[in-house]
């Protein structure tokens, strides 16, 4: 868990995951974009790629699920919940966040069993890549820290 967070670290994990978010999906707009123009508004522009107002939105919702991850996965706010229960919290606030957007600027047709059925795969998916890459970061870092702890204790 990160001891400290700074407004420098927040705008950099937003806009790390804005750009990233923003480099696919003008990748997914030249491949599926014209035959996706007329089902979601995010690919408005067919495969010209993503309008500027999607481009906000898309920054916003991730402001937010930033804004979540500060919360559940700092001690800023919250010290004594347990590791699982913040993960939990963490991607259920990003989902509902997600949800919201999706009504607000109809990303996806509402109507359409099959396009929540995708949605819900993905999110799953990335959810479990996320936690095992985050997993193994944590692992690696600590390998790290006691291999250097074991050199000091050689030295002293």
């Amino acid at each position: 868990m990160d001891k400290s967070y700074s407004i420098l670290k927040f705008f950099s994990h937003v806009f790390m995951i804005y750009g990233i978010i923003i480099g696919l999906m003008n990748i997914f707009c030249v491949l599926f974009g014209a035959s996706a123009q007329s089902v979601s508004t995010i690919f408005s522009l067919g495969s010209a790629g993503i309008s500027v107002s999607t481009s906000v939105q898309f920054l916003f919702a991730i402001s937010i699920i930033v804004g979540l991850r500060v919360i559940f996965m700092t001690d800023m706010l919250i010290k004594k919940m347990p590791l699982v229960v913040r993960i939990i919290a963490m991607f259920a606030g990003a989902f509902a966040t997600i949800i919201v957007f999706i009504f607000l600027f109809d990303w996806l047709p509402t109507d359409v069993p099959l396009a929540w059925i995708m949605f819900i795969v993905c999110f799953v998916i990335s959810c479990a890549a996320s936690t095992l890459i985050s997993v193994l970061a944590e692992k690696q870092e600590n390998r790290r820290l006691e291999e250097a702890l074991n050199r000091y204790k050689e030295e002293n």
